[in-house]
């Protein structure tokens, strides 16, 4: 399988964080979240090639992941998406979709799933002969205007309702952007309209799909990280670090891990940083200082004797 990472978004609603980072770049205890994603997607099976739709040659995510694709051994190519517009106009920018000969399985770069669910998932798809499978996740109609309401009958997916009102809500199913499918559901992308807020989205490209005869299942997922707000950020990194272990010193500072500190990050004497933090390139923590629990931002500086638990530390 092929595997797709769409990462061109601009993350609007995790601003002033994404100026200095993008989303797509914003680590994960150490890792960017699209390469988390890459990583959950190649462990479960359904990525031996990856396709990442980034925002320009330029978006900072390209050298993580080309990096990363180094150290593994993958093969990895980029698309790019210089405008968000919606899912479908992401996978209009894959090079060589008309060619694609294996099946893909696509997700985006702010989601986290439970490895095995996600193992699973990809499993069934290969063993059913389907023409596709999507991810659902159980939500409440009002939880369903942001994603896309998923309508089955037995073990097929008969109707996607793209940002339903609640009252059109007509299964218990949302739909994260999670898919295996067929190569052949790329050639329905043509058959998308622009929404009324002026998106092309991958939901009416399967509806099309299934519509020309297509057979599409489903699996049920028990739930998801996702990276939407500043919040969000902190908790995925309380929740991939590992738990709090050696003690260390560092120019004359405290590190208690697990910490990351990036290159150029300069540390006075006297501070105390850990666990729990990520100190990124170029950033500055002063004399006495703690960081605990907390992201410093490039070019940061947390002054001396200041105290930082549980936040985003940005340029001033």
């Amino acid at each position: 399988m092929i595997g797709i990472v769409l990462a061109a978004g601009l993350g609007t609603r995790l601003r002033p964080y994404t100026t200095f980072v993008s989303k797509a770049a914003l680590p994960v205890a150490g890792v960017a979240i699209a390469v988390r994603v890459i990583e959950q997607l190649r462990a479960a099976g359904g990525a031996e090639r990856v396709i990442v739709i980034a925002q320009s040659p330029e978006h900072d995510v390209v050298p993580l992941i080309e990096a990363h694709a180094r150290r593994h051994g993958y093969e990895v190519a980029f698309g790019t998406q210089r405008r968000p517009r919606g899912s479908a106009h992401a996978l209009m920018h894959v090079p060589g979709r008309e060619g694609l000969d294996e099946d893909v399985v696509i997700g985006a770069c702010d989601n986290l799933y439970e490895p095995d669910e996600l193992g699973r998932f990809v499993a069934q798809h290969r063993a059913s002969g389907a023409d596709g499978t999507m991810a659902v996740l159980r939500a409440a109609p009002e939880g369903m205007g942001a994603s896309s309401n998923v309508v089955v009958e037995g073990a097929r997916v008969v109707r996607v309702i793209e940002k339903p009102a609640p009252e059109a809500v007509a299964s218990p199913f949302a739909g994260p952007q999670l898919y295996a499918f067929s190569p052949k559901v790329l050639s329905f992308l043509g058959a998308v309209s622009e929404s009324p807020r002026g998106e092309f989205e991958f939901q009416d490209a399967i509806q099309a799909f299934i519509a020309d005869g297509a057979r599409v299942g489903w699996f049920e997922f028990s739930g998801r990280a996702t990276l939407t707000t500043p919040a969000d950020l902190l908790a995925l990194n309380e929740r991939f670090f590992k738990s709090a272990g050696e003690t260390r010193q560092v120019s004359g500072a405290t590190v208690v891990e697990p910490v990351v500190i990036d290159p150029g990050v300069e540390i006075g004497p006297g501070s105390t940083v850990g666990p729990n933090a990520h100190l990124m390139r170029g950033c500055r923590v002063g004399r006495g200082a703690t960081v605990r629990h907390a992201l410093v931002f490039p070019g940061a500086v947390v002054e001396d004797g200041a105290s930082v638990e549980h936040a985003l530390v940005v340029p001033a």
